[in-house]
C-alpha cells in the first residue's frame, strides 16, 4: 500500500564497454625525497620542543590578556577619580 511504483525509463540503453589492456609498467627507481627544514622535522624529531612551544604560547597570550585587563582597570579607575576632581571644582567655582 505504501510502495512508490517508479515508472520504467524508457531513455536507458545499455552499452557494452570494452577494457583496454593495462599497460605493463617497468620497475623505477624511488625518487629521493626532498630534505625538508622546518617546524614540521623539529617536532617529529622532539614532540617535547612542540609541547614547550604551545605553553609559550600560551604563557604569553594570557599575560597579553592580563595587561590588557589591568589597563582597562586603571583607566576606568583614573576616569572615575578624573569625574569626582571635575565636580569637585565645579562646585568650588560657583560659591
Amino acid at each position: 500500500m505504501l510502495k512508490p511504483k517508479y515508472p520504467t525509463p524508457d531513455t536507458y540503453v545499455p552499452t557494452t564497454h570494452a577494457h583496454a589492456p593495462v599497460p605493463v609498467e617497468q620497475p623505477t627507481q624511488p625518487a629521493p625525497s626532498p630534505a625538508r627544514s622546518g617546524l614540521v622535522d623539529v617536532v617529529r624529531s622532539n614532540p617535547a620542543a612542540a609541547v614547550a612551544g604551545v605553553v609559550v604560547t600560551g604563557v604569553v597570550l594570557t599575560s597579553m590578556l592580563l595587561a590588557v585587563a589591568i589597563t582597562g582597570l586603571a583607566l576606568s579607575i583614573s576616569g572615575v577619580v578624573l569625574l569626582v576632581l571635575v565636580r569637585m571644582l565645579r562646585q568650588e567655582f560657583r560659591r
